[in-house]
């Protein structure tokens, strides 16, 4: 079962922030400047992502995940009452 995070961060140094933005960009789907929605198929995807990141921030730095569970994404709309845009609860590579 995929799990989707809300990925949050408040990065100062231009270079890091820019590497992070990259890969995230990869992983998942941009809703904000600095807000991600990522999906991972495992846990250890997750922790993987995380160490990789953590290796690129300065100690004032901040990474948030937020655990979307799927009930809570079926529910979630825009300010114009549109359904947020949902990942599939599969991958087929």
């Amino acid at each position: 079962m995929i799990h989707t995070y809300l990925v949050c961060f408040d990065i100062t140094d231009d270079k890091n922030r820019r590497f992070i933005s990259r890969r995230l960009e990869h992983e998942g789907l941009r809703v904000q400047y600095s807000v991600f929605e990522v999906p991972f198929a495992t846990p250890s995807d997750l922790t993987h992502l995380k160490n990789e990141l953590r290796e690129w921030m300065e100690p004032e730095d901040d990474i948030r995940f937020y655990h979307l569970c799927s009930a809570c994404r079926k529910k979630s709309l825009s300010v114009d009452d549109e359904r947020i845009a949902s990942f599939p609860l599969a991958v087929v590579l």
